[in-house]
């Protein structure tokens, strides 16, 4: 019996073994380095596993079972290549500078057909930009813009095909699935090159099934999304004009984006955070006022999350009273901010191992006079969680106006309350305590203390 049952955890072990898989390359560049394999989704990267490259820039990494199919990213120093991982050997000699450069696959039917439809993309693309503005301005009574249009027509043909091609042949592929999604629509040269903007507006997610779940394990369709938004970006437009333009955009992504549950909160979440990066208030406050999260009928920890994050965005709007908060500094002074008597107030959360804090907070000393406090106070909340760490970067650099240490790192109340997720963040109110601007960098909280104590 005990010999029966030796034999059949042998079978199962010999399974499990079985059922792993390498990824093993050759890259150019890597030698003796260590290289990242980060498993990419629609709104994020995570390192799964670490490998040595050998002094001939070669290295592996033995996949196991349950590891989940979808796009993953090689990467190190800068350098990466992505590659689709689908319940198969991967093996590949590169030179290690992005995907737009050679690489040969030798084994992996994913990656082979989805490197094919790279090279004809990047190839064809690259002649395109160079053509297209060029049959735009070209006099259409000469003969040779026939000739120029036929060879622009040939190149997107080329494009469209070899994507055809792989889709059609190999339908249960990831690489077919990324593929539709991801080839460039037709232009229309028969329009004029504002007709084309607005036919390319239009046609532009007519091969992307939103429901299509594969594409939530890749960057695929949020270089879509990115795509479609630049359509709409006129660098002559003032801020709000822009911001005008993509509130349109991404009300059209999210329509479609609704017919997953799962997709919608994915795309939502995606773009909170790109447009939160670069300070575009009017946007954000478009996706907290009507997102349509109520509608999810799944519910989901990122959907309660994102939830939050959103609460925290329409109630940080700028015109709306900060929320209050009664503590004590660092030295154990109560501090209550509606208390603080001054015509602004600079609220800001950094950390004492920040690089961009200790580039940019010496530079507020400019802007602040402790013998005129009424003018400008700032409140500076550290997310250390060590008191002396804190200690030591305010002695060295001399930050002498309101300093606040929680000592909870992120998880802080006042943190929280201003949904806090990176540093320097700041906050610029008026002497009733309402928000007047919030700074997305260093340049532009420089322009509003400029403005506020001129």
């Amino acid at each position: 019996m005990k010999r029966v049952v030796f034999y059949t955890f042998l079978t199962l072990l010999s399974g499990c073994i079985q059922a792993q898989h390498y990824i093993e390359g050759t890259i150019q560049g890597f030698e003796n380095s260590n290289v990242y394999l980060m498993r990419i989704t629609i709104d994020s990267q995570k390192t799964v596993d670490t490998a040595k490259c050998d002094r001939n820039g070669s290295f592996r990494f033995d996949i196991p079972g349950n590891m989940p199919d979808g796009m993953y990213r090689i990467i190190s120093h800068r350098k990466m290549l992505d590659i689709i991982y689908h319940h198969e050997n991967i093996s590949f000699i590169a030179n290690g500078n992005n995907n737009n450069d050679r690489i040969q696959i030798i084994e992996s039917i994913e990656n082979m057909l989805y490197y094919k439809y790279l090279f004809a993309k990047n190839d064809n693309q690259e002649k395109l930009s160079l053509l297209q503005p060029l049959l735009s301005q070209y006099p259409k009574s000469d003969t040779f813009y026939f000739v120029l249009k036929k060879q622009v027509e040939k190149l997107q043909n080329n494009i469209e095909n070899t994507a055809q091609e792989i889709i059609k042949n190999y339908p249960n592929t990831l690489a077919a699935h990324y593929i539709k999604a991801d080839k460039p629509p037709l232009f229309n040269l028969n329009l004029t090159p504002e007709e084309q903007r607005l036919d390319l507006k239009k046609h532009y997610f007519d091969n992307v099934d939103f429901a299509d779940t594969t594409l939530l394990n890749s960057n695929v369709l949020t270089s879509k999304i990115v795509g479609y938004l630049a359509l709409y970006h006129n660098p002559d437009m003032k801020k709000e004009e822009l911001e005008n333009e993509f509130i349109k955009a991404i009300d059209t992504v999210l329509n479609k984006s609704m017919v997953y549950d799962k997709t919608y909160e994915y795309v939502l979440n995606y773009l909170v955070g790109g447009f939160e990066s670069y300070g575009f208030e009017k946007v954000l406050q478009h996706l907290a006022d009507y997102n349509r999260l109520d509608e999810m009928c799944e519910n989901s920890e990122k959907k309660e999350t994102l939830k939050n994050k959103l609460d925290i965005i329409s109630k940080l709007a700028t015109g709306k009273k900060a929320p209050g908060f009664s503590t004590v500094d660092i030295y154990g002074n109560k501090v209550v901010l509606d208390s603080i008597k001054s015509d602004y107030t600079l609220l800001l959360f950094w950390a004492s191992w920040c690089p961009h804090c200790t580039e940019t907070l010496p530079g507020l000393k400019e802007y602040y006079d402790p013998l005129h406090k009424d003018k400008l106070q700032i409140v500076a909340v550290s997310i250390d969680e060590n008191k002396d760490d804190v200690l030591k970067a305010i002695k060295t650099y001399g930050y002498n106006w309101i300093n606040i240490a929680e000592l909870k790192g992120w998880n802080g109340d006042i943190v929280k309350q201003y949904g806090v997720d990176g540093t320097p963040s700041f906050f610029v109110l008026d002497k009733n305590k309402k928000i007047i601007a919030k700074p997305a960098n260093q340049n532009q909280l420089k322009k509003v203390l400029e403005k506020i104590t001129d």
